[in-house]
């Protein structure tokens, strides 16, 4: 947390492009194509090409979206890059050079990320959870591996964040639920309080809450005729949007502790495993001159 604190200006300067470009390209994508079908009708735009020019408008928000996903991607070796030069001089120099470690490992990265992915998507199927959440328990240093071992294969990254969390299972458990306990809930939370004090959360409640409306009442009905007692509210409905939007930004703008907190760990683990093997070569070495 020091070294984050440390080089806040930093570290919010180089996430802003990748979170905000996420969430700006999905905003852009959604707001000029969703716009364009809905006033598509009334405008005189012949039915047959509406189709195709809202999905070409989805193009640009497109486009930035995945820029900014991918340099939010790299970020995950890129911090971790930082961290270490940061504990070594106590300084952050050319980010640029950073990014290069997943830059020049690209085939690597890709594959990592896709090991990932695959594995996070059966983690999610509800027979998985307990086994996946487990199992994610282990997986949790695969991207310091690929950072500071320079020649990891994805595979092998899988296989040295086991056996590093296999070395201090506990330990990396309760380091797992405080970072997890403070990036996603705390900080969110002391955010949207932030925000609700100086009215922001009121404000951007405000201006969501006219394009709801009709949805709602749409909803309402239906629960009536279902005979639900319950009662949605637009208001209901936009805190709760803005409350997501506004935790979500956080835990991305947070990333960075995150891979500093892994960083420092998975120094910590395989020093003392290089130490450990030491003394037992050492003591090998003993039994055979004797």
């Amino acid at each position: 947390m020091g070294i984050y604190l440390q080089h806040l200006p930093t570290f919010l300067k180089y996430m802003t492009f990748p979170v905000l470009g996420q969430f700006f390209g999905v905003l852009l994508a959604f707001g000029l194509s969703l716009g364009f079908a809905f006033n598509a009708t009334t405008s005189g735009v012949d039915p047959s090409m509406i189709l195709p020019l809202t999905l070409i408008l989805t193009i640009p928000g497109l486009v930035i979206f995945a820029k900014a996903f991918w340099e939010y991607l790299i970020a995950y070796v890129a911090i971790s890059s930082m961290a270490e030069n940061t504990v070594k001089s106590g300084k952050i120099y050319d980010i640029n050079a950073h990014k290069q470690v997943a830059l020049k490992r690209i085939p690597d990265f890709v594959g990592l990320w896709l090991l990932f992915g695959v594995f996070t998507s059966v983690a999610l199927l509800p027979p998985m959870w307990g086994f996946g959440a487990v199992i994610f328990i282990f997986l949790v240093l695969i991207f310091q591996v690929f950072t500071f071992e320079k020649f990891a294969t994805p595979t092998e990254c899988f296989k040295r964040s086991w056996v590093l969390v296999k070395s201090d299972f506990w330990g990396t458990l309760g380091l797992l639920a405080l970072v997890g306990f403070l990036t996603y809930w705390l900080l969110p939370k002391v955010f949207e309080l932030i925000l609700t004090a100086i009215q922001v959360m009121t404000l951007l409640t405000m201006l969501i809450d006219p394009m709801l409306t009709d949805s709602i009442n749409t909803w309402n009905t239906a629960l009536t005729t279902l005979g639900v007692p319950f009662v949605i509210t637009s208001l209901m409905i936009t805190k709760m949007i803005v409350g997501t939007i506004v935790s979500t930004l956080v835990i991305c703008y947070t990333l960075p502790i995150r891979s500093i907190a892994w960083t420092l760990w998975y120094k910590k683990l395989n020093t003392a495993m290089i130490k450990a093997s030491s003394k037992k070569k050492k003591k090998a070495d003993k039994k055979e001159n004797v």
